[in-house]
């Protein structure tokens, strides 16, 4: 348990000060600490992504990487040697802590190619053509690069764990410090409202790290960067926020589902910064990574972005192009509830999935799932709304609606993104902070419409918050009292899962592979579980080439 609380403390320590180089704030808040924290972990993401195309993430190149943030607290003690700082990391430390003590791992894509990709990232520098090990190699998201980085001689393989966690404690601290800041200047505004509602999505289905995966982590910092966005409004010197743009390339990185998140900080632009991107070196910043991002899915794929065939270049040796098509026609289906469909005129997936064919049985299935979800939250933000509109309204006074058009086209804007999404991919954890989102920002408009909320409302909404941050707590204190795995032994979740008895070595001409008889979890790289496939290898320029034979 101790050994769980000093790593859950060192990974904020570590990884708030590398954010500093984005935010350069003069005042150590737990807000500012917050924005520092989530762009540290968006740089040492960016720092591990360009290293892996030379050299593994292995434990001495990783700890190398611990030099920069040692050198920012160096060079500003007063931030890191702070009250607010120690503040700041027991808070943090509290959830990450609560989060991933005796949880599961992510079931099953974390033991399927989330830890496996992590394996390889440590022992191997990119490999061309992974994706034929395994397709969904192709699939992974920039957070694999950010948790191959903790496996370094101060965690071990233990730390590879944290990553997920750090990105859920910090916004959940950002989002409850601007509420607690609104609370005492008893300022009932449009973004405190979106505030209080996204928290208590979060304190009601948020509360599980064994169930958090590349997606939930993906939707947090998709609510943090509506968060922003809301905030950039009163910025009166420029509409764009070159730390948004760079959040959102980061988000899609996470998830190609969230690729709407590339709009948000260019929605209200305004004609005279337009220049003004073009000379911010934050903006080249995003634009490398994203740069980066997409040859390395080339290297791994063949494709720029993958499964998108149409993104895929044919004449590259290791690319496989109907296996490519394959997979985006059986995601698209299986979004669509395919392995519910009563296949009776035996069609393609690919029919199945035009027009609305498959609105039938994604009704009976995806929908029940999603109504049940978010019905329970829907009627609490209409009790709210209700009682604030009838007990805490101050109707004898006009609200200030100064960006109220902003905030309405911000909010039909979730209406657009999700619809895209229920046409293409409707699958609740694909895209819930879409209509999520929606919700909080259509129940805050409604909120501060016409009249302003009275200030004796603080009360009402300090038992709320106060409430909500209990289930969030109670929930994981309950569950580390009575483990999800009874079997389990240790704080730390398992990400060993299968034995030396269950793999077997295959030996290409110049490397060898693993094929398991279970799904690989960590400790053997390159490991798959599709068995006697036929492959080949090359070595060209050093690196390493899979190729389907």
């Amino acid at each position: 348990m101790f050994e769980l609380i000093f790593f859950s403390i060192l990974t904020v320590i570590i990884l708030t000060p590398c954010g500093y180089i984005f935010t350069k704030h003069n005042n150590n808040n737990i807000i500012n600490l917050s924005n520092d924290l989530i762009y540290g972990l968006i740089l040492i993401s960016f720092i591990t992504l360009l290293i892996n195309f030379f050299f593994p993430l292995n434990s001495v190149i990783n700890s190398l990487i611990l030099i920069l943030p040692l050198l920012i607290i160096f060079k500003n003690l007063k931030i890191y040697f702070s009250l607010n700082f120690l503040k700041f990391v027991i808070f943090n430390s509290i959830i990450v802590f609560l989060l991933v003590a005796k949880s599961n791992i992510y079931r099953p894509d974390a033991i399927l190619y989330h830890l496996p990709y992590i394996n390889v990232l440590n022992e191997e520098k990119i490999i061309f053509g992974l994706s034929n090990l395994h397709f969904r190699f192709a699939h992974i998201s920039i957070i694999q690069y950010f948790s191959a980085f903790f496996n370094n001689f101060i965690f071990g393989n233990k730390g590879i764990i944290f990553s997920t966690a750090i990105i859920a404690s910090s916004v959940i601290i950002n989002f409850l410090a601007h509420s607690i800041n609104y609370l005492k200047a008893k300022k009932f505004d449009f973004h405190f409202f979106y505030l209080f509602f996204i928290l208590i999505f979060i304190a009601y289905k948020m509360n599980r790290y064994g169930e958090y995966g590349n997606d939930a982590p993906t939707h947090f910092l998709f609510f943090f960067l509506i968060s922003e966005i809301i905030q950039s409004f009163d910025d009166k010197k420029m509409s764009f926020n070159a730390n948004s743009f760079i959040l959102a390339i980061f988000i899609i990185l996470n998830k190609i589902t969230m690729a709407f998140a590339i709009l948000l900080p260019f929605i209200f632009l305004k004609k005279k910064d337009l220049f003004k991107i073009l000379v911010i070196p934050k903006s080249y910043f995003a634009i490398i990574f994203l740069s980066l991002w997409i040859l390395k899915n080339i290297i791994i794929s063949g494709c720029a972005i993958y499964p998108v065939s149409q993104l895929c270049f044919q004449d590259l040796e290791w690319s496989n192009i109907n296996q490519t098509k394959n997979v985006s026609e059986e995601n698209e289906a299986w979004t669509k509830a395919w392995p519910n469909f009563k296949n009776i005129n035996n069609i393609s997936q690919a029919e199945y999935s035009k027009g609305f064919n498959w609105v039938g049985t994604w009704s009976k299935t995806h929908l029940i799932k999603i109504i049940k979800i978010l019905s329970p939250y829907f009627l609490l933000l209409i009790f709210i709304y209700l009682f604030i509109h009838i007990k805490l309204k101050n109707k004898n006074i006009m609200r200030d609606d100064t960006h109220g058009k902003k905030y309405l086209i911000l909010t039909m804007l979730m209406i657009v993104f999700s619809i895209v999404w229920f046409l293409k991919v409707p699958v609740y954890r694909y895209g819930y902070s879409y209509f999520v989102s929606f919700l909080g920002l259509g129940f805050a408009y409604l909120c501060t419409l016409n009249n302003p909320v009275k200030e004796n409302a603080n009360k009402f909404f300090r038992i709320f918050l106060i409430i909500f941050a209990l289930i969030f707590i109670l929930k994981n204190v309950l569950r580390i009292i009575k483990p999800e795995d009874p079997n389990h032994i240790g704080f730390f979740p398992k990400i060993i899962f299968v034995n030396k008895s269950e793999v077997k070595k295959i030996k290409l001409n110049d490397f060898t592979y693993y094929e398991s008889v279970k799904m690989c979890g960590y400790g053997y790289s390159l490991c798959t579980h599709y068995i006697k496939q036929k492959l080949k290898s090359k070595i060209y320029f050093n690196y390493k080439v899979i190729i389907k034979n």
